[in-house]
Parts: structure tokens; C-alpha cells; sequence
């Protein structure tokens, strides 16, 4: 894939860097460098078919293979084991010879997800390869900026200080020119190079060629030999033609002539780094330009000053022409509106370095001296980048303020600009009274900004210190109506409607609110049998959260409990009623009206549940797998149930082998039918209480045996019908089966099933189909109901 082999070029050049170096001289201790790879969640990201980390990995595991045994290689990743975590950094593979294998392995099993901690990461390296003792390397491969509140920039500066000879090399998979410019300075503050791309195929053009030279100037010299020195040959011509001065951070086009040899390459040189001894901040070979022009586009670097051009010589490793080239800082300018309505989003476009932690600012000019001025703060990389521009939320209170451009680095003021606020109407259109409660609708007029919210403040809450009891957003509201729809507090008394600016965190209108007293009430009997449903008329605000419930007060140790409710809209609304079960336990309980917005009870009546007659009618025996008829006398709650429970099952814990409602039996004459289980044994017939999950009533049952017996031929002719007589339950889903007690490996399997009611069921007869093999077989009266076989015979299939 295209792609992929421009991403696999990268990484080969990049660790030919680090193979060359290691060669540079065998008497010399082993080169040591780690390769920072980023596996944070913006690595699944793709560069044509293909997954950044996918390519990665496979360019990993080709790379490595090929290093020689001497490189003290290891490898650290970040952002693979947390999301939102700082600290997930990792030493996967220490630093060592022969760690070629387990870096690929390490890398195969990262799984991005987090963020890019990448300052703390290189950090990280250069202890691990104890950068203030001896010479160190580290390759930061990295698609993203730091994300963890780092500065890459001071930590370039700070490793370069306290190294012996440590270079960072930083390769961008896709970054802006400002994403670019904020990882560069790690490369160019300690002498390694950065390594931008905007795709795949740039990828390649930009990186080939450093990467290459730095490890050809890594080759080891040969030894000298005593012969004379030869005469100095005579220089190839060479110029360049540029402009003389580039913005930071922006494409500069050269024109070159020259001896056009594969390796040579046009230059930007900052002659006064590295203490005066100078270094390459830019480099391309004038092949990986266009060749018929003559010309190779460099990125200017990001500090200003006078730099030099230069047309390297790759053959001869001379410098063959020169010229200055000054980087200039970029101009700095604002545009906005002259106005603003108070609070309202507005767009700010900007010119200017647009470096990482640059902002524009919203300042108030007449704050007095020593308090912080700056009313509003954005960074510029946190909006529309691209497009150079900046929303902001005017200021509450009108008057003139200051825009201004804030250098984050330089710590100064680059531009400004003046803005007035204009006062706007701020209005609020609600009742002057409203019922405890009650849902009402204010109409609004504002900045209608996203997080603005129309508020019930209460002034006599927190000890006078008041308290907002209620806010809606107008977002959540009618938005072209301008209204909100609230509720009222449960508690009659003064309040304050408010608008209230979130942005600003500023109140900017205000008008009062009294809240009165409204009839609460209750209607319902004075007592109702335990389990038995019941109707409560009610009177109240309506709100589609408020609920009648039925409260039991001695419950929890006194605590009480709620044991029943129904919220009113799930009741008739027009009539005012809500349906209710009283529980199976009798006792004094309370009738409550609950008031769901204000999470408060508005009215409360008492109630009694009484006793009421429990029981069951029904056979002392039965044979199995029967259907019996039950009378009941109880609740009848919707969710009431006759139940068989088996007391022996279960070790002796007991279990319901068949349950029947009763509303899905007969109601008028109260029984139900129920079906016996096939097993014989002692059994209970339950009355259960599905409200209260409690067993009213209860009263034995005997399950007996009966005669079960089928018969058939002995043989049968394989494949063709016979004709099998039964005596049994009969119950519906009885049947009769063939079964290979051989197939399954012994586990047996049932080959032919027809039930009773499919045959003559008057006559008990079935016909079967014998099985095609012949062989001995079981012939099985098999109940459903409690999936058991009753009888079984032989058959032999010939």
C-alpha cells in the first residue's frame, strides 16, 4: 500500500540513524538511544487504508530486524493503558543489545487510547539512558501536542543544559504548522531535527533526507594513511535565489543551480546556535523538490533572526553558495465588531505567531489597580485554528472594554483593539402569583447565550444568604417562543424569578414571585382489605412527576417506607384518580400526595387495611400430571396467583412447580385450573400475593400414582408406521417418543415424538414412524409438564 510504504521510509530513515550512529567507531561505547512511540487514542487514525499504529507496528518489526546487536536500544509508549490519564507512561523495554525482538513484541501489543503526555515521555528516556553521564538518543514518533500541561519547548532547553550529548529527533505524523511549531523546538533545542508532514507522500519528502545525512555523517572514517596531501580541487559553482525575509513558521520558496549531484540539498543554517558553532534547522534535497524549476520549499523555523541559506555539496560534504534570509515575526492584528449586545457570543478574526499558549483577551480598562483586568481569555489553538479565528462571550455590563492579542510565551500584549457593549433589555414576563407547585411558563428577553438559564431564587434561604431552588436553561425551552416552563416551590412564600447569564455568571434581570398556598386533598375509604385494590380521588397541582402513595410510618425501624405508589398521570387524569393495591399486611398506614419536583409531600390522610378472608378450595388428591380445578377466596389483585410448591425440593428449600394468575382464571366464579405435577408426593396449594410477594393462604395437596403403559409390536419394519395404544394422563403436551438410547455417545437421542392430542385421542392410539436404521430402540410415554418419562418399553427395528 502507497501509504504505508512512505510511513515505512520514515522509520527506516529514522533508525538508519540510530544503526550508523551506533557504527560511527568501534572503540567507542555502544550507542544507546529509545524510541518514544505515541499509542495515545489518536492513533487509530488513518493515513490512506491504514491505521497509523498498524503502520507502525509492521515498520517497527522491519526495522529491527536489521539493527546491529550492539545498538542499546529500548522503548517507551504513552496513552495506551488509560483514558485521560497524564501519567500513563511506560518503560517497555529497557535500554540494551539484542532488544530488537521484544520492542516488536511490545509494540504489537499497544492498543491506543489516552492522551500525549510526549514532554514527560522524552523526559522520561533521557533518565532512563542517564543522559547527564554519557551520550543519548531519543526518537519521539508522535501524531498529536502535548496535551498534559508541559511546555516541550523548556524541556528541550533543559535537557540540552544538563546533557553530555543528548538529541531528541521528533517525527509529526499530520500536524498543523501551529502543532508543528509547538513539538519543533523539542528537536531544535537539542540539536535534532523535526520532522514535519502534512500526508504520507510529504512524510516521505521530509524526512528522507536529514534522517539519511545524519547517519551518513555517522559513518566511521578510515583510517588515515601517510601520503601526501593532494592539490585542493576547484569547487563546483553553485547559487540561490530566495526572498529576503520569511514569517515564522511559513514555506519559503529557494531557487538553486548547482552541480544537481542526489545528494545535495539546499540548507537553513542558524550560524549562532550551539554556542556559535552553528546547526542545520531545515534541510531538503534538492531531488525531493521539483527538479525542472530548480527549486525546494523549506519551512521557515518558528524563532525570528537572521538565518543563512545554503546549497550543501553532498558529494564533496562542502557548502557551495550562501545567502541571508531574515525570519520575521508575523503581524499582529484584530478585527471585530465595533459593538456587542451585553453578554452575546461574538468572533474575533486574528493575524499574528498563533504559538500554542497565545490568547486573545477580553479586558476591562476601568478595573482599579491590582485586580486582574482580564475579564475573558481564549486560546487561540482551543477554536477555529484554521480559519484564524476566536468566539467570545461579551462581558454583563456594558461599557468599553479591550480586546487584545496575549503573547502566552513572550508574556506580553501584541495588539488590541477597542469594543463597546451596548446595554440591551433583559426582561422576564411571568405570573405575579402562582399555586404551590404548580408548572407555569416565563416568557424571556436576552442574550439567549447557551448556557443562560431563567431561575427561582428563594432571598430567605441559607440564612438570608438565599439559594436557586429551580433553573432551566433556555436552550431546553421554547427557544423561538423565548419561553421556559418551571415549577413552583412546594413552600408558599416570596421568591425571585431571575435571568441568569452563565457565561458571565452574572444575574442580568430580575422580578419577584409569590408562590400561595393551593388546595391539597385526598379522597379514599377509611379502610380496605389487605391486598385489595382501591381508588383514591385526589386534588393537587397536577405536575407530571407527583404521585399518590400509600406510606407504611412504623416500617424501618420507624424510618417508614413507602410500600405503594402510582403517579397521577398514569391514573385518569380528567376524573383526578389513581388506582392503588393495599398491601398483605394489615396495620395503620398514610395516604400521601408527593410532589416529585420539589421531592415534598403535600397532603397526607390516614388509612387502615384490615384482614380479610384468605382460601382455598380444592381436591385433598389428585393423580398426576391432572388438571384440577381451585376455588380461591383472597384480594384478587391483578398480580394475585395460585400456586403448587414442592417443599421437598431443593434440599428441603422448597420450590413452585406451577403458578397460575387469577385473573387468568375464572374471575366471577374465582377458581382457576391448574396441572398437576407427573411426580407423585406431597405438595401445597398457595394463595400468593404478588403486590406484597407474601403467601396468604395455604392448604395440602396429595399427587398419586396412576397406571401409565403403552402397547406396540415388539419389531417393526424400519422405515414404515405402526400404531402404539397408551394409558396415561393424557395431559396436552403429552407424547409419545422413539428413542436411541445408543446415540450421543450414550447420551441418547429422541428420534420420533407425536403427542397424544395429534393422535386418536379417543381411541389412545398414536401412529409412529419407525427410525430408517434398524436396531433396538425405546418406545416412552414422555409428560411435558414436568418433562419426565412415565413408561417405556422395547422395540426392535428391522
Amino acid at each position: 500500500m502507497r501509504h504505508g510504504n512512505f510511513l515505512r521510509q520514515v522509520f527506516l530513515a529514522a533508525f538508519t540513524t540510530l544503526t550508523m550512529a551506533a557504527a560511527a567507531t568501534v572503540a567507542q561505547a555502544a550507542e544507546r538511544a529509545i524510541i518514544v512511540l505515541d499509542a495515545s487514542g489518536s492513533m487509530w487514525g488513518r493515513i490512506g487504508e491504514e491505521p497509523k499504529i498498524t503502520i507502525a507496528r509492521t515498520v517497527l518489526k522491519d526495522v529491527l530486524g536489521r539493527l546491529p546487536g550492539e545498538v542499546e536500544l529500548g522503548m517507551i509508549a504513552y496513552g495506551h493503558r488509560r483514558k485521560g490519564q497524564c501519567d500513563d507512561i511506560e518503560l517497555l523495554v529497557e535500554p540494551g543489545a539484542g532488544t530488537s525482538g521484544a520492542i516488536a513484541a511490545a509494540a504489537d501489543g499497544l492498543s491506543p487510547l489516552g492522551k500525549t503526555p510526549l514532554s514527560d515521555s522524552v523526559r522520561i528516556a533521557a533518565e532512563a539512558l542517564k543522559y547527564t553521564e554519557e551520550k543519548a538518543t531519543v526518537v519521539l514518533i508522535t501524531d498529536g501536542i502535548e496535551t498534559c500541561n508541559a511546555d516541550p519547548c523548556a524541556l528541550g532547553r533543559e535537557l540540552e543544559a544538563s546533557g553530555v550529548d543528548f538529541t531528541t529527533h521528533v517525527v509529526g505524523f499530520g500536524l498543523s504548522a501551529e502543532e508543528g511549531r509547538q513539538v519543533a523546538c523539542l528537536a531544535e533545542e537539542t540539536g535534532g531535527l523535526y520532522l514535519p508532514a502534512e500526508d504520507a507522500g510529504q512524510l516521505t519528502e521530509a524526512l528522507d533526507q536529514p534522517l539519511t545525512e545524519i547517519a551518513e555523517a555517522a559513518e566511521p572514517e578510515a583510517p588515515a594513511e601517510e601520503t601526501p596531501a593532494p592539490e585542493p580541487a576547484e569547487l563546483p559553482e553553485a547559487w540561490l535565489a530566495a526572498d529576503d525575509s520569511v514569517e515564522i513558521g511559513r514555506p519559503l520558496t529557494v531557487i538553486w543551480d548547482g552541480p544537481a549531484y542526489r545528494r545535495d540539498a539546499v540548507q537553513i543554517f542558524d550560524s549562532e546556535a550551539r554556542g556559535g558553532e552553528g546547526r542545520i534547522v531545515a534541510s531538503r534535497r534538492i531531488v525531493n523538490g521539483d527538479l525542472d524549476e530548480q527549486t525546494v520549499t523549506l519551512l521557515a523555523p518558528v524563532r525570528p533572526g537572521t538565518y543563512q541559506l545554503r546549497y550543501w555539496w553532498g558529494e564533496g560534504n562542502e557548502v557551495l553558495a550562501t545567502r541571508p534570509v531574515e525570519v520575521v515575526e508575523a503581524p499582529v492584528s484584530l478585527a471585530a465588531p465595533a459593538t456587542v449586545g451585553l453578554s452575546k457570543t461574538f468572533v474575533v478574526e486574528w493575524v499574528g505567531p498563533g504559538a500554542r499558549r497565545d490568547v486573545i483577551q477580553i479586558v476591562d480598562p476601568g478595573k482599579p489597580d491590582g485586580t486582574n483586568p482580564v475579564l475573558r481569555s481564549k486560546r487561540l489553538v482551543n477554536d477555529d485554528f484554521d480559519n484564524r479565528k476566536v468566539s467570545l462571550v461579551a462581558p454583563a455590563e456594558p461599557g468599553f472594554y479591550r480586546l487584545q492579542y496575549f503573547s502566552g510565551d513572550g508574556r506580553e500584549v501584541l495588539a488590541t483593539r477597542e469594543i463597546e457593549v451596548l446595554d440591551a433589555e433583559v426582561a422576564l414576563d411571568a405570573p405575579h402569583e402562582v399555586p404551590i407547585a404548580v408548572r407555569f411558563t416565563v416568557g424571556w428577553t436576552g442574550p439567549g447565550a447557551r448556557r443562560d438559564a431563567i431561575e427561582i431564587f428563594d432571598p430567605q434561604a441559607n440564612a438570608g444568604d438565599g439559594k436557586v431552588i429551580e433553573s432551566r436553561r433556555i436552550v431546553n425551552g421554547d427557544m423561538d417562543a423565548r419561553t421556559v416552563d418551571l415549577h413552583a416551590p412546594a413552600r408558599p412564600g416570596p421568591y425571585q424569578l431571575r435571568y441568569y447569564n452563565g457565561e458571565n455568571r452574572a444575574v442580568l434581570a430580575t422580578r419577584p414571585l409569590t408562590v400561595v398556598e393551593a388546595e391539597v386533598a385526598l379522597e379514599a375509604p377509611e379502610a380496605v382489605g389487605m391486598g385489595r385494590a382501591f381508588t383514591v380521588k385526589w386534588t393537587g397541582p397536577g405536575a407530571r412527576r407527583d404521585a399518590i402513595q400509600l406510606f407504611n410510618p412504623q416500617a424501618r425501624a420507624g424510618d417508614g417506607e413507602v410500600v405503594a405508589s402510582a403517579r397521577i398521570i398514569n391514573g385518569d387524569m380528567e376524573a383526578h384518580t389513581v388506582r392503588l393495591n393495599a398491601p398483605a399486611s394489615t396495620g395503620d398506614y398514610q395516604l400521601r400526595y408527593y410532589n416529585g419536583e420539589n421531592s415534598a409531600v403535600l397532603a397526607t390522610r390516614a388509612i387502615t387495611i384490615e384482614e380479610i378472608a384468605v382460601g382455598l378450595t380444592a381436591p385433598d388428591t389428585a393423580l398426576i400430571a391432572h388438571t384440577i380445578e381451585i376455588g380461591w377466596e383472597g384480594p384478587g389483585a391483578t398480580r394475585d396467583a395460585i400456586e403448587l410448591f414442592d417443599p421437598a425440593a431443593k434440599a428441603g428449600q422448597g420450590e413452585v412447580r406451577v403458578s397460575q394468575r387469577i385473573l387468568n382464571g375464572d374471575m366471577d366464579a374465582r377458581t382457576v385450573r391448574l396441572v398437576v405435577p407427573a411426580i407423585p408426593g406431597d405438595y401445597v396449594l398457595r394463595y400468593f400475593n404478588g403486590d406484597s410477594r407474601k403467601v396468604l393462604a395455604e392448604r395440602p395437596i396429595t399427587v398419586e400414582p396412576m397406571e401409565v403403559a403403552l402397547d406396540a409390536p415388539s419389531t417393526v419394519p424400519a422405515g414404515q408406521f405402526f400404531e402404539a395404544s397408551w394409558v396415561g394422563p393424557g395431559a396436552a403436551r403429552d407424547a409419545i417418543e422413539v428413542f436411541d438410547p445408543e446415540a450421543r455417545a450414550g447420551k441418547g437421542q429422541v428420534l420420533a415424538a407425536t403427542r397424544l392430542i395429534n393422535g386418536d385421542y379417543d381411541g389412545r392410539t398414536v401412529k409412529m414412524r419407525a427410525p430408517k436404521e434398524p436396531g433396538s430402540y425405546l418406545l416412552r410415554y414422555f409428560n411435558t409438564g414436568s418433562r419426565v418419562v412415565l413408561f417405556e418399553t422395547p422395540i426392535v427395528v428391522e
